[in-house]
């Protein structure tokens, strides 16, 4: 057996990846959390204290630059992640990436250099390619079970994110300095990386609205609906929100081919499906949580190429961009 891979978990502002990815790491066998760094002291030694974790930084660069650290786990706010990044790489340090990528696509290109150069792991937090829920939607379609797909619809519908745990205010999430969007690219890039993965096509036109509608004046939009026209043909809609109340988070994605059908909602918790004609069939919905960490070990530890990359983070910005650029301001 491999010795455990031994991780740092760099950043908590996106707290609700990076807590639940230092929680799994620090359950596993095959991996090791070796530290939690964060500039906030208070913060990095509260998770490790609770995951048992005995170091704690609050320079990242003192992780990177050690070489008994195997790989750095990056959930810092996103304009801090492409210099991390970039850093990690040339240290040779295999990487878990906050979403999205960068800022800006000359961001983006100077981290795929690095790690392209370095040939070290590197999987996107946005992407989800091995979930129970992705496994089954992946042997429908690449398994051609619904035929040419035509058309998709994603959306997923939230309330105003939190800084921490138990705090009020949103902190960096509506900072434009700090992140490239709001509500909209906060789950679009997951549902970004989703399309491209299961149309097997790239965007080739966009448009759409974004707007403040729920926290008037907040500097940042709390909803955005993109229409991105694939090279295939297909259109794929995708809404995401910070409209919800407290409690009504929803997650829902319809896909529609030349011979069937799926549709999930994480409000009834199902799944159907209506293939070659037959009426639909539900059964209760599989999870989608998480899988970078899943992803990351079976990489490194089997040297086998993952199923997404640097260049699939790329890509999800590199929409997400387009969409900024081409859409409407309402409201």
């Amino acid at each position: 057996m491999s010795s455990p891979l031994r991780i740092a978990v760099v950043g908590l502002d996106h707290w609700y990846a990076a807590i639940p990815f230092a929680e799994q790491v620090a359950r596993r066998d095959d991996t090791i959390l070796a530290a939690v760094v964060d500039r906030d002291p208070a913060r990095a030694s509260e998770i490790a204290g609770r995951l048992g974790c005995e170091r704690v930084e609050t320079d990242p660069g003192a992780v990177i630059e050690d070489s008994s650290i195997d790989a750095i786990a990056c959930f810092t706010s996103v304009d801090q992640n492409a210099e991390l990044c970039k850093a990690a790489a040339r240290a040779g340090k295999h990487i878990v990436s906050v979403k999205p990528l960068a800022m800006t696509m000359a961001e983006a290109d100077a981290v795929v250099d690095a790690v392209e150069e370095s040939g070290v792991v590197f999987i996107p937090s946005e992407s989800r390619r091995t979930s129970p829920l992705a496994a089954a939607l992946s042997s429908w379609v690449h398994g051609g079970r619904l035929g040419e797909l035509r058309s998709g619809a994603f959306a997923m519908n939230s309330s105003l994110p939190k800084a921490w745990p138990g705090e009020s205010g949103a902190g960096w999430w509506i900072d434009p300095r700090r992140t490239p969007g709001g509500a909209w690219i906060d789950h679009a890039v997951y549902q970004i990386d989703r399309m491209r993965w299961l149309f097997g096509s790239e965007v080739v036109g966009t448009t759409g609205v974004v707007s403040t509608i729920a926290h008037t004046g907040l500097p940042v939009e709390d909803y955005g609906h993109a229409v991105f026209t694939l090279a295939s043909g297909a259109v794929v809609t995708v809404e995401d929100t910070w409209v919800s109340s407290p409690g009504g988070f929803s997650n829902r994605g319809h896909l529609v081919g030349s011979e069937g059908s799926v549709f999930y909602d994480s409000t009834t918790g199902m799944l159907g499906w209506s293939f070659d004609g037959e009426p639909w069939t539900h059964r209760a919905l599989p999870s989608d949580t998480f899988d970078t960490l899943d992803a990351l070990v079976d990489a490194v530890q089997s040297d086998t190429t993952p199923l997404v990359s640097v260049r699939d983070a790329r890509a999800t910005l590199s929409a997400s961009l387009r969409f900024y650029s081409a859409a409407a301001t309402v409201g």
